[in-house]
């Protein structure tokens, strides 16, 4: 019932949920999150928020290294956007209710987390990684989860080359989006700009 409630007031606000997920951990799903955040807030001017629903504390840890102190209260303020730490569904109806128009939604890793809750947003964004050791983990979560859940995401991976990602997509057929490196996630570059643009508006890469 009140997961209901969120969608109806997700829907009566405006605001767009952008579900954001891991295969495994360690694949830069959180920096990604942050990058694109900060695309939102930053360069489209939009009223954003970012909400860790996955408990690994790494929004608390951001907010020390950024603000110098950890305080109780959520959101916590950093540049222009809204970060939520160690958030569930009360916080997300709170940032429902506070008109945010992008409400982003990191559930860390995707084979531990709210998998239903992903899948309900209104974009989802899967982050693996082309590393020799956690590229069989993505392909076997792909070929796994796509046809059973009839339900289509974008994934992205930031580690390995294009040419591992033609391979990967000629070899299993899955295709997947390289996520430009940038080395701080508060700086939105030209390229990274381009890239989100594109990524948001669902224009073919």
């Amino acid at each position: 019932m009140e997961r209901k409630k969120a969608r109806q007031a997700a829907v009566a606000g405006k605001a767009r949920l952008i579900g954001i997920a891991g295969i495994g951990r360690s694949v830069g799903c959180t920096h990604f999150a942050v990058m694109l955040l900060n695309y939102l807030a930053g360069f489209q001017r939009k009223k954003a928020a970012l909400l860790e629903f996955n408990g690994s504390g790494d929004l608390e840890r951001l907010e020390k290294v950024c603000t110098g102190r950890i305080r109780e209260e959520n959101p916590c303020r950093i540049l222009e956007a809204d970060y939520f730490k160690r958030a569930g569904r009360k916080e997300l109806e709170y940032a429902l209710e506070k008109g945010y128009e992008e409400i982003l939604i990191d559930f860390g890793n995707a084979e531990e987390g709210d998998w239903a809750g992903f899948l309900r947003c209104d974009r989802q964004f899967l982050i693996g990684s082309f590393s020799e050791w956690q590229q069989e983990r993505f392909r076997e979560f792909e070929l796994k989860k796509r046809p059973a859940e009839k339900k289509s995401w974008q994934s992205l991976a930031v580690f390995g080359s294009e040419e591992t990602r033609k391979e990967f997509l000629r070899r299993y057929r899955i295709f997947t989006v390289r996520i430009p490196f940038s080395a701080d996630a508060f700086a939105v570059t030209k390229e990274c700009g381009r890239f989100f643009g594109r990524l948001l508006t669902a224009e073919r890469f």
